[in-house]
Formats: C-alpha cells, sequence, structure tokens
C-alpha cells in the first residue's frame, strides 16, 4: 500500500468513522533521525540496560503473558465457556447483520475476523475463510526484536491468508516499559512484516501487566504509566506508518477508560476488546474484540471474534459512504451471495446488471436446482451462467426473446424486465401472491411508459418496495421502466426481495 502519513491517516479515520474535533497534538522533534524518536522520549540512563534485561528474561523462558487475559502465559477462560459464544447465533450472520451474544443485532458491525497466534497451532484456513472468516489479525511476535521471539506460528498463517486471499492485519504483544524496548518492539514488527502488505493495521497490543511505571513500595504510579504507555505507543506506531502501514493499538475497554488517555492514542485505530453482548467504547474504533471462546471451522477449540467498523474488507470501487453501503444493501446482497465481487477483486457498483446475471442469482437463491431445457441458440453453456440460464427457461422464471430463440445473457436488464423476472422466481419459488391494484405505480410520473406484458409485475414490484423510484427535476417520482439498472441499484432491489418480501 501507499506510504500513508500521520495526518492523512487521522483525517481518513476521521471521515470513515465520523471522528471530529480530534485534539491536536504537538509531537517533539525527531533528534538522532532515527523515525519516531525524539527528545521528549527520552527517560534517562535507567533505560540501557532495559534490552538486556528483556533479552535475558526470555532466554530463561520467563515472557510469559500476563494480563486482563493471561496469567503466566495460559488464557484465562472466559465466564461462560465456548458454549454461551455460540448459543442463540452468537456472533453469527443473520439477515439484519451480525448477531451479539444476546441475540441482538450488533449495531455498525460490517465483517467478523478472528485474531490467532501460536496458542491457536495449526488452522485450516480455507475451512475457517468458509465458515464466514472475512479477515484476521496474526500476531507476528512478541517483545524485542529477537529471533525466538518470532511467534512460531506468524509465516505459516500470514502465507495462508495471502494465498487464500483473506484480509489480515497484525499485532505484536508488547512487553515494553520504556521507549528503547518500544523501538525494538516496532523493528522486531517491521523485520517480519518485511516483503508482506497487510490491508489491515498493524496492532500495538499494550496489555501486560509488567509494564506500568510503579513506585517503590510496587504500587502504579498512574500518571507517569499514562506518559510512558503514550510515549511507547508513539514510537510504535509512528514506525508503523513510516514503513507504510495504518497503525493501530490494541486494549481492553479498562485500559483505554483508565491507563491509555493520552492524547496521543487518538491519533491511531482503536481496537478495543470488551468481553460482552455489547462494546461501550463511545469513541471511534475500528475493530471490536467480542469473546475470546468463539468456535470457527478450522480452528481448534476456542478463538477469538472480532468485527470490522472501518470496512477493511470493502473492494476498492465500494466506498462506505456509498447509499448502497449505508443503507446496508451492498452488506446484505455480498455477504449472502446474491451479488459476489469479481475475479479483479472489485465488485462493479456502477456496472449494469446483465440478463446472465440475474438468472444466475435467483437461480443460486432456488438452490441451483439442475435442469434440462432446450438450448438457446446464443447461449454457451459451458460458461459460468450456462446452469442457470438452462434453469431459468426450464422454470419460466426468465424467458428468451420472442420467436428468435435467443437469450442475450450480456444484454443489461431493464428495470421492467427485472421487475418480471422477480415477479416470476416470488410466485413458483417464494410462494407469494404478486397481484397489486396499481396505485402505487399510478403515482409514479411515467406509470403510463410501462410496457403492457410487465404492468401487473411492475405494479407488484413497486407497491412493495422492490422497485422506487428516482426523483426527476420537477420533483416528480419516475420508475424508468426502459433505463437498465446497476449492480448497485440491484443490491437493493434483491435485498428488499429476499429479506423483506419473501
Amino acid at each position: 500500500m501507499n506510504v500513508i502519513s500521520r495526518n492523512a491517516l487521522a483525517c481518513g479515520l476521521t471521515a470513515v468513522i465520523a471522528l471530529s474535533g480530534v485534539p491536536a497534538v504537538a509531537l517533539a522533534d525527531e533528534t538522532d533521525g532515527t523515525p519516531g524518536k525524539s527528545a521528549a522520549l527520552e527517560r534517562g540512563a535507567s533505560e540501557a540496560s532495559a534490552l538486556d534485561d528483556s533479552a535475558s528474561q526470555a532466554e530463561a523462558g520467563q515472557l510469559k503473558e500476563n494480563s486482563w487475559r493471561y496469567q503466566d502465559g495460559q488464557l484465562i477462560p472466559e465466564d461462560g465457556g465456548s458454549a454461551s459464544a455460540r448459543s442463540g447465533g452468537a456472533w453469527s450472520l443473520s439477515e439484519h447483520g451480525y448477531l451479539s451474544s444476546n441475540g441482538s443485532v450488533i449495531p455498525g458491525a460490517l465483517n467478523k475476523g478472528i485474531d490467532v497466534s501460536e496458542h491457536n497451532k495449526m488452522i485450516d484456513w480455507e475451512a475457517a475463510k468458509a465458515d464466514g472468516v472475512d479477515f484476521a489479525i496474526i500476531r507476528c511476535g512478541y517483545g524485542s526484536d529477537f529471533e525466538y521471539q518470532d511467534d512460531l506460528w506468524w509465516e505459516y498463517n500470514v502465507s495462508e491468508c495471502e494465498r487464500l486471499g483473506i484480509p489480515y492485519g497484525v499485532y505484536l504483544y508488547s512487553y515494553a516499559y520504556n521507549t528503547d524496548m518500544a523501538w525494538s518492539e516496532a523493528q522486531h514488527a517491521l523485520r517480519l512484516l518485511e516483503g508482506h502488505h497487510p490491508t489491515l493495521p498493524v496492532f500495538f497490543d499494550m496489555e501486560d501487566s509488567t509494564t506500568f511505571v510503579k513506585y517503590a513500595d510496587g504500587s502504579i504510579n498512574l500518571e507517569a504509566s499514562r506518559t510512558n504507555f503514550g510515549d511507547m505507543a508513539y514510537i510504535f506506531c509512528e514506525a508503523m506508518e513510516n514503513a507504510g502501514y495504518w497503525a493501530g493499538v490494541y486494549a481492553n475497554l479498562n485500559w483505554f477508560n483508565t491507563y491509555l488517555t493520552d492524547s496521543r492514542f487518538e491519533l491511531y485505530m482503536r481496537w478495543v476488546a470488551q468481553y460482552n453482548y455489547r462494546c461501550d467504547w463511545d469513541g471511534p474504533k475500528v475493530l471490536w474484540q467480542s469473546t475470546s471462546s468463539g468456535r470457527v471451522d478450522g480452528v481448534s477449540g476456542n478463538v477469538d471474534i472480532n468485527f470490522d467498523y472501518f470496512g477493511f474488507c470493502y473492494p476498492d470501487d465500494v466506498g462506505a459512504y456509498d447509499w448502497y453501503v449505508q443503507d446496508g444493501y451492498y452488506f446484505y446482497a455480498s455477504k449472502f451471495g446474491y451479488l459476489e465481487g469479481h475475479d479483479n477483486g472489485l465488485w462493479g457498483p456502477n456496472e449494469l446488471l446483465t440478463r446472465a446475471q440475474v438468472a444466475m442469482v435467483l437461480w443460486r437463491a432456488a438452490g441451483e436446482p439442475w435442469a434440462d431445457a432446450q438450448d438457446f441458440a446464443d447461449v454457451d453453456y459451458s460458461l459460468w451462467y450456462g446452469s442457470a440460464i438452462e434453469w431459468a427457461r426450464q422454470s419460466g422464471v426468465i424467458n428468451g426473446y420472442g420467436d428468435t430463440n435467443t437469450f442475450r445473457p450480456d444484454e443489461p436488464v431493464t428495470r421492467e424486465q427485472l421487475a418480471t423476472m422477480l415477479a416470476r422466481y416470488a410466485r413458483t419459488y417464494g410462494n407469494v401472491g404478486t397481484w397489486a391494484d396499481g396505485s402505487a405505480l399510478w403515482s409514479k410520473a411515467d406509470a403510463s411508459s410501462v410496457s403492457g406484458w410487465a404492468w401487473d409485475d411492475m405494479a407488484w414490484a413497486v407497491s412493495c418496495g422492490i422497485i422506487g423510484g428516482s426523483q426527476g427535476s420537477d420533483g416528480r417520482l419516475y420508475v424508468n421502466p426502459l433505463n437498465s439498472c446497476t449492480r448497485a441499484e440491484a443490491s437493493k432491489v434483491l435485498t428488499v426481495l429476499f429479506r423483506d418480501v419473501l
């Protein structure tokens, strides 16, 4: 990805998650030419032996996670266990969005992912992807820049995500308690990231209880710890951004509310952990880690479940503020496979929907039934749409053109053609009536331009909101029956049909 400056990232985050009024932060000047190092971050001679201490601890096997999640390197079981994470369809996809552990829809959740480390051992990433994993956050390592502190499964996990096209981000578990150690941890992440191009941020995992600044009696020096955490996060995140990655910080809700309060944390993306049916962080966040006891195919045992609020997994031609995204139509049509993306990674929102694409969508919705119909003269049945068009003809959902025995698979479908196709599908496979009195259609300025053969079906489609109207320059609504339909428009049509009508 292109190098993204701190200011550009802050502005991009502001635009997408509606963050306004980010406090200005006066960042200290760099003194030695090393990215992110500054006079304001120097802690004195007491830090000189920090890396040696870290190395000796690691070699002696003393670097074991101790935090709100871990005790002596062992994951603390979540209250309720894995059963609670799956009861009632928890953390699964529904027609109205992702479900939380209490069965409610998670507001703003766009994609579901997992975060993994060597604790998860061998992962079948193909199975995980098929089970609805949209993205992954992979631990690259822990602590300072020593090879024996690399995550044992990092190379496997990152190569599998790249092979399968699973969007991923990275995190490094921090043991830093001063800026020199934070700098070494940044170099650790950068060494392992060489040659890789994550599309999600690189996160600084700040949760270990050994990283507090403490008084002589062992109690926490809160103000000194807050400043030090801000210094260390700045060191790490600036190094990531200077290398061209998005940067973020991971912590749980209590840490963000109590310890990570320095204003510099507002410059970076937040990954908030709170094991609950909702996330109570009231500021901007890009990811929510909702449970440590989720279950996903391909992962043995429990796994952390996360939700994306930023839209990291959107294709490059889909924008977070596009109308069909904001209204939830892209989410439904893409998640449930009605309008999938292209092989080039794009979705084509402004492309015109073709007759072959409609046949494919409805065939999939019908369960991909086998059919044996008379062939259309202009259809190559060896292509991706062959079976769908065969079914469309046999079922009568989509007919050809008059007596020509042609289907015209690549021809854009008109709005009145689409209304007829959907009405036939609804009658045959949805077991619903498609009669309407026509009053809704007659209220449109161009109702009289609807073809006679399509009138009844268009009247039904308009009456139940499948096809709406667009406002003309005169302020009146038009159904534009002879106009083509874009894929973005089709996402609304299909969402209303399959989610709300059938």
